[in-house]
């Protein structure tokens, strides 16, 4: 359909083509698939508290002669419910990342009771023990807090608090919302919100942004044994340490530090598993890892230094591992991704993490601590325009070839009709003239 073209368009063209067709198949070769079926690591179930209502609807706190007094029953019920509750179960629960305002609580106490809430603030009293427990050995421990903004809250707890915290200190207190409690000692209080919880955390002074690692801290992390209660084997709720806290807070403080092209220029952590292997690679050390998203599971962080809310354990398939799983941590509640999503996580290695599969085999990976969960981008868009350029610039000279080519036969069938009709005319004029010269010479005597 094209007119014919000089050899070396004809080359050009198909090149681009040819070219083009060359850099979709890299670009879908870019992304690391995971082609096996991932050794699936043993899923921990988190069992989330069952509550009895026939014995909370026993709780009253309409009127103050009410919320003066202890309803038992339901003080008793919660304070069994709440002793299994760890991070884990407290996300479950749908603990909130921020503190509820207290106004907020009791402007709609009906809708908030019996959610699993916590708060921190200046421990203002300290009591117990004291006897009630529903569970044999424990014993019932209270305390009140003040918070920053001047209200106040009241918490039960069952286990006894560290001697780290005092009357003065910092604290914080999660549990259930049981009721609202008015109270006239040690101090007089009005509609405070009572929590029902297991313990009562110590709180810490928050610490500034951490830009710079403490390499001494981290070197003190030793994840060398395979006993299963050692570290290794510890998920991140059961390894809340001051050399998580620091990692996890670099992490998050220094995101914007390194751009994405100077993070691209870290190998990705399937070449440096002969050094981990050998020990030779520090920790806190940057590694890219390339994989699908397999699983993942957000769990509220308890009281920490590093002012983090909530950790999101994922695990990812890297195919340049053999497909194994790696557990990546975050500092935060990562926003919602789809399962198999591709991935490429930028973060630093914290430790050794080793688990056991359902196949019953002992794996162990690298664990990472990273600020975020990035999606692969390809960052293609600038090649992308200059690949549009180009096909855009060949298109046009092939349109330019093609309106050239019309033109061109346009021309010259023009001077064929025109030949052909100059070839005609004097074809009549030599008929005329000869027919012409016959006349005549038939008329000569």
């Amino acid at each position: 359909m094209l007119p014919r073209m000089p050899k070396w368009v004809r080359y050009a063209v198909a090149g681009s083509i040819v070219a083009c067709m060359a850099y979709a198949f890299v670009l879908l070769n870019a992304i690391e698939h995971g082609e096996v079926t991932p050794d699936i690591a043993v899923e921990r179930i988190v069992p989330v508290p069952e509550l009895d209502e026939r014995i909370l609807a026993e709780t009253r706190d309409a009127t103050r002669s009410e919320r003066l007094l202890l309803d038992k029953e339901p003080l008793r019920h919660l304070l069994a419910k709440a002793i299994d509750v760890g991070p884990s179960v407290a996300a479950a629960l749908g603990i909130p990342a921020e503190m509820v305002p207290v106004a907020e609580l009791r402007a709609d106490i009906d809708d908030w009771r019996y959610r699993w809430l916590w708060y921190e603030g200046r421990v203002v009293n300290l009591s117990g023990p004291r006897d009630g427990h529903p569970i044999a050995n424990y014993k019932i421990y209270e305390a009140i807090l003040e918070l920053a903004d001047g209200e106040h809250v009241l918490t039960a707890f069952s286990i006894e608090p560290d001697r780290t915290i005092e009357v003065g200190g910092w604290a914080r207190a999660e549990g259930y919302l049981y009721k609202l409690r008015d109270l006239t000692y040690p101090i007089e209080l009005q509609s405070a919100p009572m929590l029902v919880g297991r313990c009562l955390q110590r709180d810490y002074e928050d610490w500034p942004p951490v830009t710079e690692l403490d390499q001494e801290l981290l070197d003190r992390v030793d994840d060398s044994s395979w006993w299963p209660r050692d570290l290794p084997f510890r998920t991140v709720d059961e390894d809340q340490s001051e050399a998580l806290w620091h990692l996890g807070a670099f992490a998050r403080d220094t995101r914007d530090r390194m751009s994405l092209a100077e993070w691209r220029k870290v190998p990705p952590i399937p070449e440096f598993y002969e050094q981990l292997k050998a020990n030779e690679v520090r920790r806190g050390e940057p590694m890219r890892v390339f994989g699908t998203l397999i699983r993942r599971q957000t769990i509220a962080a308890g009281a920490n230094p590093a002012n983090i809310k909530f950790w999101t354990a994922v695990w990812v398939q890297v195919s340049g591992f053999g497909g194994m799983l790696m557990p990546i941590w975050v500092p935060k509640q990562v926003r919602e991704l789809p399962l198999r999503a591709q991935l490429e996580v930028r973060g630093y290695y914290y430790r050794w993490f080793r688990y056991d599969t359902q196949q019953n085999r002992r794996i162990q990976v690298p664990l990472l601590v990273a600020a975020d969960l990035d999606l692969f981008d390809l960052a293609t868009g600038e090649t992308m325009r200059e690949i549009g350029i180009w096909i855009g610039g060949v298109a046009l000279l092939m349109l330019v070839l093609i309106f050239w080519g019309q033109r061109q036969a346009q021309r010259s069938a023009l001077a064929h009709s025109r030949m052909m009709d100059e070839r005609r005319r004097k074809r009549r004029e030599r008929a005329r003239a000869n027919a012409t010269t016959t006349t005549a010479e038939a008329e000569r005597p």
